[in-house]
């Protein structure tokens, strides 16, 4: 299949972040150009999604190897980008301890420091404050700064923990069967970027051991487990807020090694390790910046009291409601509780600087959340607080960037989590061992053949073709029946012909197949080791890519393709499969002439959640042939009205089908 225009189109995305990259390094200090690096965020943000929705089909191989080169070499393109100005303190910090001080001791400006004041000294902020940096951290500090004293070696050290993070993500794609090309949701995230290539921020090691440690509790790997949490909290503290749900769930008796990981490397701070915690508890309980929740308040009117101390209750309800349904057993996923978890404490702090997000972008390149990642898109407006410095003399903005950043991002959550936590109360489907296919077809003799032959080929492991004849008059029928399928006759109408499949189908799945559409080879097993892999999930998509390429065509499979990711709403074409279970949950397939594809993921989505395979099949491009323009205003109008009627109910709904299968085949009876 030709990939002409996603090579241009994913080549031209990453050229863009080649381009900002080098842009953004042409700065000469962290204070300049807050507009501008507002405005190359959000280009990078672009970049990111042409990265993902723009990748051309290769193997696992190609494709982990295209995405590792492109990733190194963006990154490399913001070497020359000036860091955060927390990089003075870890770059000085270090220095102390290999000079054999202790930098738990005593505030920055102590008169102590006199000796040791340099340029890197007089750039550290918040010099009133002791540090808040965990024994481990400060170890890397000093072996980093012994190695090399200049603010360049925290970029090694940020993109180490970058790599490192995106190692382990890789593994979590493969053994959780995740579309590969999802991987570019972190590669080439603009607050990942923005955070490790371009202002070293440590951050990317707290996150490495952190995914680390989930990835060998999926394995149950407990020792190991204990070994990297602990790493993970030497890198930030902030990370223990997972320490009670390892206990539960994990292996409490090799705990032990946690608390030697947590204790040797502090032995070394002595009589002052104390201050530190001093530190970091001063570090939670003053200040206030771009807090969702907390700022939220704020600007409705309430103290600040009122809001540090709802947004904590809030934080602690959420923590309390799932640490008694993880110990009820109801709480089995890792990823999912770690995403919850994280999230709930990012909305909930009343500081959130950008890099904080990269705690949970990993978790949502695994399972792609359109609200955090339009807040990776929103919070460009962070950079202005850099002009309130460079205008003013006083770094921050007003709380309308707030609200600019937060309000999408809070619509579009309560929304995802609406349906989320409906899914979530939901029981486990039962174990799926077989499958069946149900072919819909309508005068389709001179394609049927070959693809029935095609589709045999690939499915080796299948139990019935059920063939679904809608009254052809090309002997359809008869070729069916020859190539060995069962065949049904139905009234003409799509709804109807499926759900008269699924009816003489005791699979516990059934894919519903199109007749132009073009198999691909393995799908069944992949199917089967997903379906096991998430107990949850009503219904699985395939995907979609056409016969043929324009750039309109591909437009149609991006939109396609981020509406069955984002919202569970899928096409026909893009291979829909239903758990029988699920079916019956729902009261049947709905039989109706249009929108039955799209009707019935969105039923599906209420008993579970609809995942999305990335195993795309090739769909004939002939209906979209000369006539583009007018088709794409077609579809997307339809979809609007059907959408707006769906609103007043399922009936009406099914009833307007029926109108817009008339308008849309006027030469068909139904």
């Amino acid at each position: 299949m030709a990939q002409k225009w996603r090579w241009l189109a994913w080549s031209g995305s990453f050229l863009l972040l080649l381009m900002i990259g080098f842009s953004w390094g042409q700065l000469g200090r962290i204070q300049e150009a807050g507009s501008f690096r507002a405005g190359c965020h959000a280009l990078l943000w672009v970049g990111m999604m042409g990265m993902v929705f723009a990748l051309p089909a290769l193997d696992k191989k190609k494709t982990l190897i295209l995405l590792g080169v492109a990733a190194v070499l963006v990154r490399l393109s913001f070497w020359q980008a000036p860091v955060s100005d927390d990089v003075n303190r870890y770059l000085w910090e270090g220095s102390l301890l290999w000079k054999g001080e202790n930098p738990y001791a005593t505030v920055v400006d102590d008169e102590r420091w006199i000796p040791h004041r340099d340029q890197y000294w007089a750039d550290v902020n918040h010099r009133d404050r002791l540090t808040a940096y965990p024994p481990g951290m400060e170890l890397i500090m000093a072996g980093a700064s012994w190695l090399w004293y200049d603010l360049q070696v925290f970029k090694i050290v940020a993109l180490l923990g970058d790599f490192w993070v995106l190692g382990i993500l890789a593994l979590l794609f493969l053994e959780n069967r995740k579309p590969l090309r999802w991987l570019s949701f972190y590669a080439f995230n603009p607050i990942v970027l923005a955070s490790f290539a371009a202002e070293a921020h440590f951050d990317s090691l707290m996150v490495g051991a952190m995914l680390t440690a989930l990835f060998c509790a999926q394995r149950k790997r407990w020792g190991w487990v204990w070994f990297w949490f602990g790493v993970a909290v030497q890198m930030k503290f902030i990370v223990m807020i997972l320490f009670p749900y390892f206990l539960v769930r994990g292996d409490w008796r090799k705990s032990w090694i946690f608390a030697l990981v947590l204790i040797l490397p502090s032995l070394i701070f002595g009589e002052h390790l104390l201050q530190g915690l001093i530190g970091l508890l001063g570090f939670g309980k003053d200040g206030a910046f771009n807090g969702g929740a907390y700022e939220s308040l704020r600007i409705m009117g309430f103290s600040d009291s009122f809001s540090r101390g709802s947004t904590t209750l809030l934080f602690v309800a959420v923590g309390l409601l799932f640490g008694w349904r993880t110990l009820k057993g109801q709480e089995k996923d890792w990823l999912s509780l770690t995403f919850i978890l994280i999230g709930a404490l990012l909305i909930c702090s009343p500081v959130v600087h950008f890099w904080y997000l990269t705690w949970i972008l990993p978790l949502v390149a695994l399972r792609p959340s359109v609200s955090w990642l339009l807040l990776c898109l929103t919070t460009s407006a962070y950079f202005f607080a850099w002009e309130g410095l460079e205008h003013r003399d006083s770094w921050g903005y007003h709380r309308g960037w707030v609200v600019a950043t937060w309000l999408p991002f809070f619509g579009l959550v309560l929304w995802e989590f609406r349906d989320a936590w409906r899914r979530r109360m939901r029981e486990d489907f039962s174990e799926a061992k077989t499958v069946d296919l149900v072919v819909p077809i309508y005068q389709a003799a001179k394609t049927l053949e070959s693809f029935l032959k095609k589709l045999r080929e690939v499915s080796p492991e299948v139990g019935r073709i059920i063939v679904v004849d809608g009254g052809s008059s090309d002997g359809s029928p008869e070729i069916a029946r020859r190539n060995g399928c069962e065949v049904l006759s139905c009234q003409l109408g799509r709804g109807a012909q499926i759900s008269a499949g699924l009816k003489a189908s005791s699979a516990d799945l059934v894919a519903i197949i199109h007749a132009d559409t073009v198999p691909r080879q393995d799908w069944m097993p992949y199917l089967m080791e997903v379906a096991h892999l998430r107990p949850r999930s009503a219904a699985f998509a395939l995907g979609q890519r056409f016969s043929r390429e324009s750039p309109g065509l591909l437009l149609v499979e991006v939109l396609n393709e981020a509406r069955a990711i984002f919202r569970g709403s899928v096409f026909g074409d893009q291979t829909l499969i239903v758990r029988r279970e699920a079916l019956a949950r729902m009261g049947g397939f709905p039989d109706q002439p249009l929108m039955e594809d799209v009707e019935a993921s969105w039923r599906l989505m209420e008993q579970g959640h609809l995942t999305y395979l990335g195993q795309e099949w090739g769909v004939s491009a002939q209906k979209w042939k000369g006539r583009f323009r007018s088709r794409f205003q077609q579809v997307v109008g339809l979809m609007i009205r059907y959408r707006w009627v769906r609103r007043r109910g399922r009936n009406e709904a099914a009833e307007f089908s029926r109108e817009l299968y008339r308008e849309y085949y006027p030469n068909r009876g139904e």
